[in-house]
């Protein structure tokens, strides 16, 4: 569209980069700059975030700037803004995530189209996205209900992803060994880590009948796309987050976890169960969260002077 739309208040931009800042990320590594400027909102990773030991190529530092730009859609909505999104306009010069080149060219650039109010759906997700359930709480063991997983497809799908139930009974020792550090049995054990952090507060569960031993796990999904080109990974972002978000507007938690994805056996393990061609780009517990204990305490975000630059 052209450049000549809707141009938000610089205290609206500023408002919603802050709360763009709310995305997870990788060990809640914030990889993002945003810009503003002629009418523009572009985003760009902060190649001096790259975790290299853990994620070479980049991916999740894609994914993780990804959910960021979902949250700025978000929070334009919140403020009647339809934002219009362009993902690497300059076409595909990320293919192989050259840093130099990351820091340079923008990975999305947002226009606004035009004020409307948010509907129903948009006003849970944006009420979600401010207070989100946190990523570092224990797992009730026990599977969330089928109509929640059913919508957590659709958001996927709204992205240009796909979701796939995987049956934890079927998945190898490793991975539950993986899966287990977010999930108390018989009301004990750790939280673990996500990979993708973010704040909130978890909220009582809601109660669900006694499941059999088999099913006695958190619902486990695999996010992923068709291809993975670098478009791909910045959809795969965004789809991680509307899924946190719809989830926690059902009082359930997601919990990305970005690292069991880099492992290779396990990779091939979750392909072969889920019969898929395609690029699984981040495994995903869905559950409830334990009720009570003590509220976690909010992870620190970067200064939004430290993440955004206006030009007027």
């Amino acid at each position: 569209m052209s450049t000549t739309g809707v141009v938000p208040a610089r205290e609206q931009i500023e408002e919603v980069v802050t709360e763009a800042s709310l995305a997870p990320s990788i060990h809640d590594t914030q990889p993002w700059h945003w810009f503003a400027g002629s009418g523009r909102l572009e985003l760009f990773a902060d190649p001096s975030l790259l975790l290299g030991a853990i994620d070479p190529d980049g991916r999740q530092l894609l994914i993780s700037c990804g959910a960021a730009l979902y949250y700025a859609r978000l929070a334009l909505r919140a403020r009647d803004l339809v934002p219009e999104v362009t993902v690497l306009p300059d076409g595909p010069g990320y293919a192989d995530l050259d840093m130099d080149l990351a820091g340079r060219e923008p990975l999305a650039t947002i226009h606004v189209s035009a004020v409307l109010p948010p509907d129903a759906g948009e006003r849970a997700l944006v009420t979600a996205m401010r207070d989100r359930i946190t990523g570092r709480r224990p797992l009730r063991p026990a599977p969330v209900q089928a109509t929640v997983v059913e919508e957590l497809g659709q958001a996927a799908e709204a992205e240009g992803c796909w979701l796939a139930a995987l049956d934890a009974t079927d998945v190898d020792t490793m991975w539950l060994d993986t899966m287990d550090r977010h999930v108390a049995a018989g009301g004990t054990g750790g939280t673990g880590g996500t990979g993708m952090d973010a704040p909130g507060r978890s909220p009582t569960a809601p109660a669900s009948p006694a499941a059999p031993a088999e099913a006695r796990r958190p619902t486990v999904v695999a996010l992923g796309t068709d291809a993975d080109r670098p478009v791909d990974r910045m959809a795969a972002g965004q789809a991680v987050a509307r899924i946190l978000l719809t989830a926690a507007a059902h009082g359930a938690a997601a919990r990305p976890v970005g690292h069991a994805e880099d492992i290779d056996a396990i990779r091939v393990r979750v392909r072969e169960l889920l019969r898929s061609t395609g690029h699984v780009q981040m495994i995903i517990l869905v559950g409830y969260p334990l009720p009570g204990g003590s509220p976690v305490e909010p992870a620190r975000r970067r200064p939004t002077s430290e993440i955004l630059t206006i030009v007027d």
